[in-house]
């Protein structure tokens, strides 16, 4: 077929708008519709399915966080509690008791707060039980009523005694 033969097919006015003649594939107008505007709301969609994924991941990770710093927390306060000094196993007591209280747990998180109280105040409580009724139980503080104690974090007193 020569030129001139596929120029006879291609209508005069197609063959003049179009530099390519029919060598171009022509598109419906829905088609092109469907393109233009389809391809960016899908993009558009893609990159909102991908925050979703990111916000749900963020959440997790921050969970997980939470959870890591409560432990450490009970853990150490745990610590404290079962300490021979008793200012030390006081404070503990009060951390484990705030920290079941506070909005930080979720209730799976309670249940270890709940058994390490349990597991300091019991051999107490024993002790009471056994030696009967007419034990009186008497609370007694090194403290006066308004006094504030500033207990150093580990770091901080380790630099206090350290070479120097």
């Amino acid at each position: 077929m020569t030129v001139a033969g596929a120029a006879a097919r291609v209508p005069d006015t197609v063959a003049q708008d179009h530099p390519y003649g029919d060598r171009v594939t022509y598109l419906p107008t829905w088609a092109i519709w469907v393109l233009s505007f389809g391809t960016p709301l899908l993009a558009f969609a893609g990159v909102l399915v991908g925050q979703a994924i990111t916000r749900r991941g963020t959440r997790e990770l921050e969970t997980r966080s939470k959870r890591e710093e409560v432990m450490r927390i009970l853990r150490w306060a745990a610590e404290l509690a079962v300490a021979d000094d008793r200012a030390h196993a006081r404070l503990g007591v009060t951390q484990l008791g705030t920290l079941l209280t506070s909005d930080l747990l979720d209730e799976e998180e309670k249940d270890f707060v709940q058994a390490a109280l349990t597991a300091v105040v019991e051999p107490a409580v024993q002790q009471i039980e056994q030696l009967g009724e007419d034990v009186q139980v008497i609370a007694e503080s090194d403290l006066p009523g308004n006094a504030r104690v500033d207990v150093p974090s580990q770091g901080k007193a380790e630099g206090e005694g350290g070479d120097g």
